[in-house]
């Protein structure tokens, strides 16, 4: 049986390797996530609105057992508030499969988990989202959107998930459906619903990164609204991204924690990660050299005196993080091109709350008089 016709067909189908490495960052993501969230806030919550039967043939559990999961293991769980679970899942036979799984789990006080009866997403999101914030917009709530095709999940439906203040939004872009199907005749009546508008017509002409155009054009929709938004392609081994996942966030908090993710997950670039680079140390776990990228954008301040809070949020925008933020100070700082000017003493270079002036490489120039 072909794996289409497996999960249009079957209550519970095996698991693949590229469902595992994207369960892998909801939890290297989850990790922080709760870690923050759940000790700030007197409650918070996650709607998986996609849950499925929460376990594979094979064994794995599927992704709302990982959320549970997550919180019940996660180290600072004494410290943690209530998190509530809310899940969704179209068919019958999967949400009783996914009661039983949730049966298995230990009783804990703090988790709060909800099944739904079956229904579609689009129909229920209005009515999850009231149920998430329990009527207080300012409830933190993220939004675990993994569809099985395009037309579940409009851009305007995830919209209104970001809707709230505190909202934020995990989804899974078919960037390959995208790249393969995109020129094909109507195929435009299901793109633009898709993107929320013609802007994915950009990434057409791009062949050889198509897919990650597709996966920049969407993320485009929220930053042209003021949202911060991170990508994370899913390969398997050496080919090329199946899917994307998109951070969608109001918070630059939200970027601080998927940077690390992305950067543990690809040692190389943090855009991607497949099997074979899943898990695998970051090269800048022990290299000294720094992200181009970065450098760049750092080296545009010469002249100007800048905020750590300020090079802190630009370097999580461009997807890195406080440790790659501090290399490249560093790098800049042994060309002459940056100097802490406040405060005057710390215990470590650049600690958090201080100031840097910059400066370009014609001030530092070495001149005959």
């Amino acid at each position: 049986m072909r794996r289409a016709e497996e999960l249009k067909e079957r209550t519970v189908w095996k698991s693949d390797p590229h469902t595992q490495v994207k369960h892998l960052v909801y939890r290297h993501y989850l990790q922080c996530w709760m870690g923050k969230i759940c000790q700030t806030f007197p409650e918070a919550t996650i709607v998986d609105a996609f849950a499925g039967p929460g376990v594979y043939t094979d064994g794995p559990p599927g992704s709302p057992v990982v959320i549970a999961r997550t919180f019940l293991e996660h180290s600072a769980y004494q410290r943690f508030n209530r998190l509530n679970l809310i899940c969704l899942e179209e068919r019958p036979d999967r949400v009783e499969e996914l009661q039983r799984q949730f049966a298995k789990l230990p009783k804990a006080p703090k988790l709060h988990i909800s099944v739904q009866p079956p229904g579609k997403f689009a129909d229920q999101q209005s009515r999850l989202s009231a149920l998430a914030h329990r009527g207080r917009a300012e409830t933190p709530v993220l939004w675990v959107v993994d569809p099985f095709d395009l037309k579940s999940a409009p851009y305007s439906l995830i919209r209104q998930c970001l809707a709230a203040p505190r909202d934020e939004v995990l989804f899974t872009l078919f960037t390959n459906e995208l790249h393969r199907f995109c020129q094909r005749e109507g195929y435009d009546k299901a793109m633009t619903p898709y993107f929320g508008g013609t802007h994915w017509q950009a990434a057409v002409p791009e062949r050889l990164g198509r897919r990650e155009a597709f996966a920049t054009a969407y993320q485009q929709g929220f930053t042209d609204q003021g949202l911060f938004t991170g990508s994370f392609g899913i390969r398997i081994s050496n080919q090329s991204a199946r899917y994307h996942l998109i951070l969608a966030t109001h918070s630059e908090a939200g970027l601080k924690c998927w940077a690390p993710v992305t950067w543990k997950l690809d040692r190389y670039s943090g855009q991607g990660a497949s099997t074979e680079t899943a898990g695998a140390p970051s090269l800048f776990d022990e290299a000294s050299w720094v992200v181009d990228r970065l450098d760049a954008a750092l080296r545009a301040h010469a002249g100007t005196e800048q905020r750590w809070e300020t090079l802190s949020g630009q370097a999580a925008r461009l997807n890195h993080t406080d440790k790659h933020l501090r290399q490249s100070l560093d790098n800049l700082a042994a060309q002459g091109l940056a100097f802490r000017v406040d405060p005057v003493r710390a215990r470590t270079a650049w600690p958090e709350g201080c100031t840097v002036r910059f400066y370009a490489p014609e001030d530092v120039a070495d001149e005959s008089f």
